[in-house]
């Protein structure tokens, strides 16, 4: 789960006469990734089955197209009997047929009207910014002393176009994008304004004769109504039919899914006079079910891919529960896996809801947060969506810690209805929140650990000081965390290149900030004693800064002259690499060396570090939106209800309702996408960064969807 599987690259020889049976085996096994051989024992190929192959290809994104338009989610199933794959081949071809024919016309009809709105889409926009002109442009073309040139036209030729014919004319232009230019220009007909267009290659906009261009934009967005409602209703008649041959497009579709995986696989067989060679990567843990299914048919050979002097690199395949295989989405953005990486989806699983919970503690608005992915979820299903039930499930785990943060940050939409005016007041004679005495956090927990709750009731002198600590030091931990990852992945890589000039200087910068922040840990469980600690020795390595007492602030010398020897090291780790693979000189290495490992090197432990500062931010931020709307709530009540101390006079205000309503919509809506972003850019930039390439590519074997008889 943490590390991909061990791949063996596997060769397969067997008599021409059984590669049917060998071949189903395989994709009955369905752990094989097909591979040119390395060492062919001939030149020969199975050409029928690269021919068969591309025509199936064809059928299935063919049939994938019905059900894409049609909207019906299909499950690969059913059965099928395969002695040769040739035959299994063309029959599998013939069902696919059938079902393309009977939805040929409506396929065509579809087509051909997206063809003709696309078309009438395109000259809707040439068009539109003319829209306003209400007369026939035609009456203006056969006047005798002005003639008016309209046209589309890119940016550089509109422009010259206007040098050219000087202030003479009037000449207007407005921008359709940021390449192209709608023109009119009007003057006389001794300006010869369309001569000198022609002359750029700008022509004229061609229009229907009669017709002013606001008449002409109104018909055409008639019909491009007409043509999409009509598209509607053929794509509704689709998808009835379709739905109603649900169980045939199943089979049809399982049935060539397995075909193409087996053709694949003879595709890039090679063939001698006798023999069939078949090469691919298998997971180590399969090869055994290989040599056991296949001993009576073929000769197995195995060799564990070489970190060096390899070409090629195996694919990536990662088992990991189906619980939290939805996160790997979020990684697939940055990219897949090398095969000698950790995979960060372990890593991602933790962090990525803690920090999504910790930017977004309430527990009402995150309770809406859940509810609404897992109808998006459900949504995502029914559309037959890959990407919608993934994106939904990495909300669900983020909220679901959001609502836990919110519990102890005792927010239920906002602080109104727990430490209702009390709260938001700060004084004893304004009521609680109906919530308050039933939340199931009381406040004396809340106030242990007031320095993840700097607002409110727990806000103290120092409790934003605290604040800002812990979510620095959050941050320290995940990027030491993130720096031996990429040790590791160095370590496992076997490239002492990569590891001693690229990851060890990043490993060794970044123990940094997590002494600075880890301080005080021998002061724990007390945590002001911890957190004073830790701003001490901010202190003293800010005198260290300013060259103030030694003996005073030894401890924050140690750290700058520790932090300056390992930005050193890092710079002269970048003058090696620019020498030995750039071939620049050293006065250039030096330079270049400085950029990359010194300047760039501080500035980044720097950055990378305050950034996690952005936690206490978006948690701050979400209480006071809400905080805000609170108090107009508050104020927008008094007209109805008077000068109230009384929370639940405000929570029963109509008035005081709808500004609750929208300031948790916009925390919801506005900060929870935010939050959402903003999780993700701190894994992209600050740790992935550190360890992560993302270079890798996907496990795609040859398998069989249907059941093989």
């Amino acid at each position: 789960m943490l590390f991909p599987e061990n791949m063996l690259r596997v060769q397969i020889i067997t008599e021409k006469k059984r590669l049917d049976v060998v071949v189903k085996k395989i994709v009955k096994i369905g752990s094989f990734q097909p591979e040119e051989p390395k060492n062919p024992i001939g030149e020969g190929r199975l050409e029928e089955a690269r021919r068969r192959l591309g025509l199936l290809q064809e059928q299935l994104n063919k049939i994938k197209s019905i059900m894409d338009i049609s909207k019906i989610t299909v499950q690969p199933s059913g059965s099928m009997k395969v002695d040769n794959w040739l035959s299994a081949s063309e029959e599998v071809s013939i069902l696919a047929s059938k079902l393309e024919e009977k939805y040929k016309d409506l396929l065509e009809e579809i087509n051909k009207l997206r063809a003709e709105r696309d078309l009438l889409v395109v000259q809707m926009k040439q068009i539109e910014p003319f829209k306003d002109i209400d007369i026939p442009l035609s009456d203006v073309f056969n006047m005798e002393i002005f003639d008016i040139f309209i046209a589309i036209s890119d940016m550089e030729r509109g422009n010259t176009l206007r040098e050219k014919l000087g202030k003479t004319v009037y000449f207007w232009s407005k921008p359709i994008d940021e390449k192209t230019l709608a023109v009119l220009v009007i003057g006389l007909k001794d300006d010869k304004i369309q001569e000198k267009a022609k002359e750029l290659g700008i022509s004229k906009l061609e229009l229907e004769e009669g017709k002013a261009p606001a008449t002409i934009y109104i018909e055409m967005k008639k019909k491009v109504e007409n043509i999409s409602e009509l598209i509607s209703k053929r794509r509704d008649e689709l998808s009835r039919s379709a739905r109603e041959d649900q169980k045939e497009f199943t089979t049809t579709y399982g049935k060539l899914l397995t075909v193409i995986s087996a053709l694949s696989l003879m595709s890039k067989a090679k063939v001698s006079d006798f023999f069939v060679q078949m090469e691919g990567y298998v997971p180590e843990k399969d090869l055994k079910k290989y040599e056991k299914d296949l001993n009576d048919y073929a000769v197995i050979s195995s060799e564990r891919p070489k970190r060096f002097g390899e070409n090629e690199e195996p694919p990536v395949f990662i088992r990991m529960p189906k619980s939290i295989r939805a996160l790997e989405s979020i990684v697939e953005i940055y990219g897949t896996p090398s095969y000698w990486e950790i995979s960060p989806t372990v890593f991602l699983v933790i962090t990525f809801p803690i920090l999504f919970g910790l930017m977004f503690p309430d527990f009402g608005d995150a309770l809406v947060v859940f509810l609404f992915s897992v109808w998006f979820y459900k949504y995502g299903k029914r559309k037959g969506s890959d990407n919608i039930p993934k994106l939904s499930l990495v909300l669900i785990y983020g909220s679901i810690v959001a609502m836990i943060t919110g519990l102890f940050a005792r927010d239920f939409f906002g602080p109104l209805p727990v430490g209702g005016l009390r709260e938001i007041f700060d004084s004893n004679s304004y009521s609680v929140g109906p919530l308050y005495y039933v939340w199931p956090v009381p406040p004396s927990v809340d106030k242990t650990i007031n320095f993840l709750l700097p607002f409110g009731d727990f806000a103290t002198t120092n409790s934003i000081d605290y604040a800002i600590i812990f979510s620095i030091m959050l941050g320290a931990i995940l990027l030491f965390a993130s720096a031996l990852l990429g040790l590791t992945n160095a370590v496992r890589k076997k490239d002492r290149e990569f590891l001693f000039f690229e990851k060890l200087p990043a490993f060794l910068i970044y123990i940094v900030p997590l002494v600075i922040f880890l301080w005080g840990l021998p002061k724990l469980p007390n945590a002001t004693a911890f957190f004073d600690a830790d701003e001490s020795i901010l202190g003293e390595v800010l005198n260290a800064l300013l060259l103030k007492s030694f003996s005073a602030n030894l401890a924050g010398y140690v750290i700058i002259w520790y932090t300056s020897a390992t930005l050193l090291f890092n710079w002269a780790s970048k003058i090696v690499l620019q020498m030995r693979y750039e071939k620049a000189s050293l006065g250039s290495a030096l330079i270049f060396g400085f950029i990359d490992g010194g300047f760039e090197g501080g500035l980044l432990l720097l950055s990378n570090t305050i950034s996690f500062v952005r936690i206490l931010v978006f948690a701050l931020a979400h209480y006071y939106i809400l905080d805000a709307f609170s108090f107009m709530a508050y104020f927008a009540s008094q007209p109805l209800i008077g000068a109230t101390t009384s929370t639940i006079s405000v929570l029963l205000d109509p008035l005081g309702i709808i500004l609750l309503v929208i300031g948790n919509l916009l925390a919801i809506g506005l900060e929870g996408l935010i939050v959402f972003i903003q999780d993700m850019r701190l894994h992209f930039y600050e740790m992935f960064s550190k360890f992560y390439e993302g270079k890798g590519k996907k496990f795609e074997p040859a398998m069989a969807y249907v059941s093989l008889e």
